[in-house]
């Protein structure tokens, strides 16, 4: 309650800054959805279900580098950018992550699991403005992500 109450005066403080950023609620979502991994993989979508399997194994730096040959063989791909900021992340470097996550929302803007991703590495990085405000972007969009990174900055708060 007592992050709720946080949470809620920071957006209000933020509502400014966040104000002119696009809020369509469009977008895909980030994981590999079920999709059958390629055992000998060709295309930027088979390296990147081979990443995504691997980074839900906690299997990071083997996760990187599919997702890197992903993104060489297409450069615009926004939900490969997303889970290298994501494996960065959980890596402990936030720094090279925020890079990532830039990156993918350059690509996709309303790009909602970026967006919470981004949020969490600034909870990290322990910048709780920066991730309210990417709550204030993903809630004013109506999207589901805004409650799971509310529940990421009540644990902060609470800790």
């Amino acid at each position: 309650m007592k992050a709720l109450v946080l949470v809620s005066v920071l957006s209000i403080a933020v509502w400014t800054q966040v104000y002119s950023v696009g809020t369509s609620s469009g977008g895909s979502s980030s994981s590999s959805g079920g999709a059958t991994v390629s055992s000998n993989p060709t295309t930027a979508a088979d390296w990147y279900n081979a990443g995504y399997r691997l980074s839900q194994s906690d299997k990071y730096d083997e996760a990187i580098q599919d997702f890197k040959k992903a993104i060489a063989l297409n450069a615009n791909y926004a939900e490969a950018y997303n889970m290298l900021g994501y494996c960065t992340r959980k890596l402990g470097r936030v720094a090279e992550a925020f890079g990532y996550y830039d990156k993918a929302l350059s690509l996709k803007p309303n790009f909602p699991e970026a967006r919470e991703y981004y949020g969490e590495a600034y909870l990290q990085s322990g910048d709780l403005t920066k991730a309210v405000q990417q709550y204030v972007i993903l809630q004013k969009a109506g999207n589901k992500n805004a409650k799971e990174l509310l529940e990421k900055i009540d644990e902060y708060v609470n800790r």
